[in-house]
């Protein structure tokens, strides 16, 4: 049994008899207000920042007929579609603007604190449970992700509750609780492959705990839920992640630690700290632990930190042996065991002073780095949204050219009425064929100096900095019947710092404009 005495409230809610509202355990109301606030701090600001382009891609494909959102996730997505999936009708009811598509992510980052809370309670303890639902809520890493539309969120989500159902088949042997661990499972790993990670931990130590047919079935259910995605899978596993390997492997490591605790506080110089940190921290719950925890608190926190290392260290051990595809957002399902952990070490009852003092401090460091993340636009998502609006509505058909490859062209396709898509998965011959243009509008670098090379007889028509991109809007004297290549030649003699092949746009008149 991983809790030997599972506290006194839990007992009572199984007497039977109804409550009032004032007989509910204070850690009930506790949990409520904290999933409140979870709520608050999610949807607050959920549509202040513009997409980017992972977000855009999945705009795109949701915007797309049902059949054609699959071909689409077939071609150009690197992970399973129950995401995409459960997301299509949410983008037929309420849209694919940002508000709309995130608010499903962020429903499930305020679910994730009530879980997070049961995980801890199951595990350890009732007041684990709290103060781990308290660093989820308010945790600047969760709250990211749960304004993100993509498939993180719903994966963490899907992954606190087989952590859920893991521990209570531990603790019941229930063949009912196997069975449904095995189907929230089964859910994560068809929303995204890392959570591979945790399920296999988890079902690997139910059937060394269990020993039983039905933990080895549950368990091979697994294999059989991932064998129609073999096909989908083995050419990513075939092709590096260069989105990932273009950052060392060491500076990624020291990156997992900031971004789990401090968000995106991770692209700014406390990175260098985040192995030491993450030491530190080490050193403080297990010392908590060891010294304060009882036999129960010590087991269930141990079983807990077992699954977030096998989550942490076995993408590693990969990426060591070749295959890296090592990133903190990968990681996320070991974020809800690891809360269970400090949970565990912030409330162990021999040490109660010490652990509320633990707490306060990883609260405080998360609500300053959820500040520090609105308030500096170093830290938020590129303003495409911006510079789309910078663009504004052009006079007749016109080519658009940025540095920044797809990062900026699928956000920018998305934003754009009238420009085919020209984000992963489009075909690359999009927009690179002849075409009539009267404008050429260019993307770059705040400090390019493309009015001072203009060709004879262009004119400029509007040059603005947003957000650290320079848009400049140019004027041909002539309709100017060409293609991709040649843009592309011209395009990079005005820009100081342009790549050799940047991406070439084309918008038509007939929709031309900002939109979304």
């Amino acid at each position: 049994m991983l809790l030997p005495a599972r506290t006194g409230a839990l007992a009572r809610a199984h007497t039977g008899r109804a409550r009032w509202p004032g007989e509910v355990a204070t850690e009930t109301w506790v949990v409520i207000g904290l999933t409140v606030l979870a709520a608050v701090l999610r949807l607050a600001l959920i549509g202040s920042q513009s997409y980017w382009l992972d977000e855009s891609q999945a705009a795109h494909e949701l915007g797309l007929s049902f059949g054609g959102m699959l071909r689409a996730w077939s071609s150009a997505e690197w992970n399973p579609p129950l995401y995409l999936i459960v997301a299509w009708p949410w983008a037929r009811l309420f849209g694919t603007g940002a508000v709309a598509l995130r608010s499903l992510s962020a429903l499930a980052g305020v679910a994730v604190v009530p879980l997070i809370y049961l995980c801890g309670r199951e595990l350890v303890s009732a007041p684990a449970g709290v103060a781990a639902a308290a660093l989820a809520a308010v945790n600047p890493f969760m709250i990211w992700y749960s304004q993100e539309a993509r498939e993180y969120m719903l994966m963490t989500a899907l992954c606190a509750g087989s952590l859920l159902l893991f521990a209570r088949a531990w603790r019941t042997r229930s063949r009912r609780d196997l069975v449904w661990w095995a189907v929230l499972s089964a859910l994560a790993l068809l929303t995204q492959y890392f959570a591979a990670f945790l399920i296999a931990a988890e079902g690997l130590a139910l059937v060394w705990h269990l020993r039983s047919r039905a933990s080895v079935l549950a368990l091979g259910a697994m294999a059989v839920v991932l064998a129609p995605f073999v096909p989908h899978v083995i050419p990513r596993l075939q092709s590096p992640a260069l989105f990932i390997t273009a950052q060392p492997l060491a500076l990624r490591l020291q990156q997992v630690p900031v971004t789990f605790g401090l968000g995106q506080l991770y692209k700014g110089p406390i990175v260098s700290d985040g192995l030491l940190g993450a030491a530190a921290l080490a050193a403080a719950v297990v010392g908590l632990l060891v010294a304060g925890a009882g036999d129960g608190e010590l087991r269930g926190a141990a079983i807990a930190a077992m699954l977030a290392a096998a989550v942490l260290l076995l993408p590693l051990a990969l990426a060591l042996l070749g295959h890296d595809d090592y990133i903190a957002r990968g990681l996320m399902p070991a974020w809800p065991p690891l809360a269970v952990v400090v949970g565990a070490a912030c409330t162990a009852e021999r040490a109660r002073i010490a652990g509320a003092a633990l707490a306060a401090v990883l609260i405080v460091a998360f609500v300053w780095a959820g500040i520090e993340t609105d308030s500096d636009r170093f830290y938020q998502r590129d303003d495409w949204r911006g510079v789309a609006a910078a663009l504004g509505t052009a006079r007749g058909p016109r080519a658009i050219v940025t540095t920044s490859g797809q990062f900026a062209t699928g956000p920018l396709s998305y934003y754009l009425p009238g420009v085919l898509w020209s984000g992963p998965g489009a075909p690359k011959v999009r927009g690179t064929g002849p075409a009539t243009i009267d404008e050429l509008d260019v993307v770059g670098n705040v400090g390019d100096q493309v009015a001072s090379r203009l060709p004879r007889g262009w004119s400029l028509i509007a040059e603005r900095g947003v957000d650290g991109y320079l848009v400049v809007r140019l004027a041909l004297p002539a309709p100017w019947s060409t293609d991709g290549a040649a843009i592309t030649q011209t395009a990079t003699r005005l820009l100081s710092d342009a790549p050799l092949a940047p991406p070439v746009m084309i918008q038509r008149p007939s929709a031309s404009g900002f939109s979304r």
